[in-house]
């Protein structure tokens, strides 16, 4: 597009302070929407839309839900998907701590101060912000019993005590099970929920796990009696369907006599005899079919005494590759010895309303957790919570250390970035102290959400921190100031790191803007027409089927 066509085409244009402070309300507005989530007392939010109706608390879930018009809130939401994809939790935090940042900075615009020395003030506070961080940390004795503690400070909501500790034990499991001497293989956990049950009836499994129910994976109907345990298994996987080849030319078959129709039968019965023989030859004991299987196929192959499973998901292939060693064939007729593979037990098993194949090999490192709730809604939401906390484990793995939660080490920070200031000789002293009152936002929100008066708390967390007590955060559950470390309320160090950036350069990329423009025509970036495959989200190994409503609940 010409310039001349561009400037033919804007339809309306905002510039100047009247952009600056469209842009910085909206920001505002959306922090706004989600600050009575934060914490593990936060409020929920009903998300309504096309007859569902979905309880929340996670910004991420609920940005996503929601219909954003205003750009600059479009760029703040983008902050829950940076901090979940980055840490996998935070993404409420980061959203809040972006509006106190904006909140901030139009009382400083208010007072005449530029937007770039407020983005100047801004950049150099963070980065003191995230010099400081290690100082707070602690990097010693990091066992199962951190990354519990770890998990359970993330888990808010509606879950007691207990429900709590057991999920965050269920995670640390099923992510310790998962791990190899090159560190967490996430691809090698699956995840299944099914309704119908207590939270606490889940379990980790060893072992993959498919749901031949809900997942596109189904056993196959025959009227012959199938094993329900296969011990010492081979398996054979083909990635195709399993049928009889016609030839493409081949529109239609023309049968003009009963010779014909002899010469058709036995030719179609000595296919299907080559497929049980190649299997047989093989010893195969249980085939998975990525497409349909014929069905007076699967009748021979049962009475042959092969356990099928039709219709496996392309994941679920790949899964059982990792899990037996087999190799994926095109056609039957590839099958070769080295492509078979092995499983010490293939076993079918019936939770609930649901039917399994757990496929086990002592060589794998497959873990597989089931996830029970009186609910979908409660199965939804376990889920959440567990994808989460080993998206957090691992990385909290990457980068091993943990600080204070509770707003202790916002409130820590805070007090830094004002005694750092003092040593400014310009107005960016004034921006510092305002990146100072904004990161005690955190403290004052988790204190208000759980009904505890926030000046009061903010004075007292103010009081233990200037006399050294750099862990002193609130518990919310009784309003008391008081160690975060010795309470177990911990964070992992690259959650509060990648809060302090993915909030900084929202909020400065707001800053910049001093016109807004609308046209008539779609925005391409340079390189018009591009069509990129992008993938987006966190977790990108860690798979969960999706059921129940279109809206998954979260936190």
């Amino acid at each position: 597009m010409s310039q001349v066509d561009t400037i033919a085409n804007i339809t309306d244009e905002v510039d100047g302070d009247e952009a600056v402070q469209q842009n910085i309300s909206a920001g505002i507005a959306l922090a706004d929407v989600l600050q009575t989530t934060l914490g593990p007392n936060g409020r929920d939010k009903m998300l309504v839309g096309d007859g569902q109706v979905v309880l929340t608390n996670d910004g991420a879930s609920i940005v996503d839900r929601i219909d954003i018009e205003s750009p600059a809130a479009k760029l703040v939401s983008e902050v829950a998907h940076s901090q979940g994809g980055d840490v996998g939790d935070g993404a409420t935090s980061a959203i809040v701590l972006s509006g106190a940042l904006l909140r901030e900075a139009s009382e400083l615009l208010e007072d005449g101060f530029h937007p770039r020395t407020i983005v100047n003030g801004y950049a150099k506070a963070a980065t003191r912000a995230q010099a400081r961080l290690p100082d707070l940390a602690t990097w010693e004795n990091h066992d199962n019993e951190t990354r519990r503690r770890l998990v359970e400070t993330s888990i808010t909501g509606r879950w007691n005590a207990e429900l709590t500790t057991f999920l965050a034990d269920l995670a640390v499991r099923g992510y310790q099970a998962a791990r190899s001497n090159d560190g967490p293989r996430l691809e090698n956990v699956t995840i299944h929920g099914i309704a119908g049950g207590e939270t606490a009836d889940s379990k980790l499994l060893d072992g993959l796990v498919i749901d031949t129910d809900r997942s596109s994976t189904s056993l196959t109907d025959v009227p012959v009696p199938l094993p329900q345990r296969i011990e010492d298994a081979r398996v054979a996987v083909v990635d195709d369907e399993l049928t009889l080849q016609t030839p493409k030319s081949a529109s239609q078959l023309s049968v003009e006599d009963v010779d014909d129709l002899q010469q058709l039968q036995e030719f179609e019965t000595s296919e299907y005899e080559r497929y049980v023989e190649t299997l047989t030859t093989h010893d195969v004991d249980v085939l998975f079919c990525q497409k349909s299987i014929d069905d007076r196929l699967k009748a021979l192959l049962a009475r042959a005494g092969i356990l099928t499973f039709e219709r496996t998901r392309q994941d679920e292939i790949h899964k059982l590759q990792r899990a037996t060693g087999a190799s994926p064939v095109m056609r039957l007729g590839e099958l070769d010895v080295s492509a078979v593979g092995h499983a010490h037990v293939v076993e079918r098993r019936t939770l609930g309303p649901s039917e399994f194949a757990l496929v086990r090999d002592a060589a794998s490192t497959q873990v597989s957790l089931l996830l029970r709730g009186g609910t979908d809604h409660v199965v939804d939401e376990t889920e959440r919570i567990i994808v989460d906390a080993i998206d957090l484990l691992a990385s909290f793995d990457a980068r091993p250390g943990v600080v204070p939660g509770g707003g202790a080490t916002e409130v820590e920070l805070a007090a830094d970035l004002r005694t750092w200031s003092r040593g400014i000789d310009d107005r960016t002293q004034v921006v510092v102290g305002a990146v100072a009152d904004a990161l005690e936002t955190i403290p004052r929100t988790l204190a208000r959400n759980a009904g505890h008066d926030q000046i009061d708390t903010l004075l007292e967390l103010r009081h233990r921190h200037h006399h050294g007590d750099t862990a002193a955060g609130i518990d919310v559950e009784t309003g008391e100031v008081t160690d975060m470390n010795s309470r177990g309320i911990v964070a992992p160090i690259r959650l509060n790191e990648r809060l302090l950036t993915n909030a900084t350069e929202a909020v400065t990329s707001i800053l910049r803007i001093d016109g807004i423009i609308h046209v008539d025509e779609p925005v391409h970036e340079e390189g018009d027409g591009h069509n990129h495959d992008h993938q987006h989200g966190a977790g990108a190994g860690l798979q969960s089927d999706s059921h129940g409503y279109p809206w998954a609940i979260g936190h």
